[in-house]
C-alpha cells in the first residue's frame, strides 16, 4: 500500500468513526448542559442573526454544512430562506428532519457535496464541522465550488491559539489532572509547530460519566483559514472569538453538566467581558472557537 493509499484509508476510517459516534449520540445531542455548549451555540446564533443574515437577500438559498440536529437549519427555515442541511451522520440527520418536519437535511460527505457549481447564495458551517474533516482542503474546494460569485460563508472552527493549550499542558504535566486526555509529548508537539499552523488533538465526547468516545480533531489558525479561502477566490470580512475570556476556566470544567457554584460564579464574571469584546482584537483571535465570515469574488 502506498503512502497516498494509507492517508486515504485513514481519512475514510476517521470519517466513518465520526459518523458512527454521532449516530450513537444523536438522541442525546441536544441535551448537553453545563456552561460550554449553551454559551457557544448562543454566540453562534447571535453572530448569524446579527452579522451574517443581514448580508443575505430574502429567500436566499443557504447550505448548512454539518447541520447536526438542525439548530441552524431550523433558524434559516424560520427566517424564510431556502435552506438545505447536510451531515455525515444518519442519526443526526434523522433528528434534524424530525424537527424541521420535512426532508431538508440529507446525509452527505462535506468533501463530496451532491450539488452543482454555484448552487447557493450562502453557506453556514458551525459545530466544529471543519475540525472533524481530515482532508480539509477538499472541504474548502467544495464550499467554494457550490457557492455563487458574491456569495458569503459563515464558518466556525476550533482555534489553535486559546488558553486551553496552556491548561492542557498543565494537565498533562500533572497526571491529566484536568481530564484533557492528552499525553505530555503530544502537547509539547503542539507548541513546537509553526505559529500559523494548527494541530491535531482529541476531544472527549461524553455520553455519560462512565462512557466517553474520543474524537480526533484538528485546530486551525486564522492565517490558515485566510489562506484556504484566498486560494479559492474568497476573502474574510470579519472575525470573532468564542470562549476566549471564558477560557480562563479550563474547558473540561465548563463541559461538566454540573460545573459547581465556584466555576459558575467565575464564568458569570468573565462572560460579560467577552460579550463586549468578542469581535475586537486580540480577543477575536484567542477564542476556543474562531468564527469568520468570508465572501466569494
Amino acid at each position: 500500500m502506498s503512502a497516498g493509499d494509507t492517508i486515504s484509508a485513514d481519512t475514510e476510517y476517521l470519517k466513518k468513526y465520526n459518523a458512527e459516534t454521532y449516530n450513537e449520540a444523536s438522541e442525546i445531542y441536544d441535551s448537553y448542559k453545563g456552561l460550554f455548549f449553551p454559551y457557544l451555540f448562543g454566540r453562534i446564533r447571535e453572530i448569524i442573526e446579527n452579522r451574517f443574515t443581514p448580508m443575505l437577500k430574502p429567500g436566499a438559498r443557504v447550505l448548512d454544512i454539518g447541520c447536526g440536529t438542525g439548530q441552524q437549519t431550523m433558524y434559516f427555515k424560520e427566517k424564510g430562506f431556502d435552506v438545505v442541511g447536510v451531515d455525515i451522520s444518519k442519526g443526526l440527520v434523522k433528528v434534524a428532519n424530525k424537527k424541521l418536519q420535512d426532508n431538508k437535511c440529507i446525509v452527505s460527505d462535506a468533501c463530496k457535496l451532491p450539488f452543482r457549481d454555484s448552487s447557493f447564495d450562502a453557506i453556514s458551517s458551525a459545530g466544529s464541522t471543519l475540525n472533524h474533516i481530515p482532508d480539509y482542503h477538499c472541504f474548502f474546494e467544495e464550499i467554494c465550488r457550490v457557492l455563487k460569485p458574491g456569495g458569503v460563508v459563515f464558518l466556525e472552527s476550533d482555534n489553535k491559539w486559546r488558553m486551553d493549550m496552556f491548561w492542557c499542558l498543565a494537565s498533562s504535566m500533572t497526571g491529566d489532572s484536568l481530564d484533557y486526555h492528552e499525553k505530555l509529548e503530544n502537547v509539547l508537539g503542539y507548541f513546537k509547530r509553526p505559529i500559523s499552523q494548527g494541530y491535531p488533538y482529541v476531544f472527549p465526547l461524553s455520553f455519560s460519566e462512565e462512557k466517553i468516545r474520543m474524537l480526533h480533531l484538528r485546530t486551525f489558525t486564522y492565517r490558515e483559514l485566510e489562506k484556504e479561502f484566498f486560494r479559492r477566490g474568497c476573502s474574510i470580512n470579519s472575525v470573532y472569538g468564542i470562549h476566549s475570556v471564558t477560557n480562563l476556566i479550563p474547558s473540561p470544567l465548563m463541559l461538566k453538566d454540573n460545573p459547581g457554584k465556584l466555576c459558575s460564579g467565575i464564568f458569570n464574571m468573565l462572560s460579560p467581558v467577552e460579550d463586549i469584546t468578542y469581535g475586537t482584537w486580540p480577543v477575536n483571535r484567542l477564542g476556543m472557537s474562531i468564527v469568520v465570515i468570508a465572501k466569494k469574488s
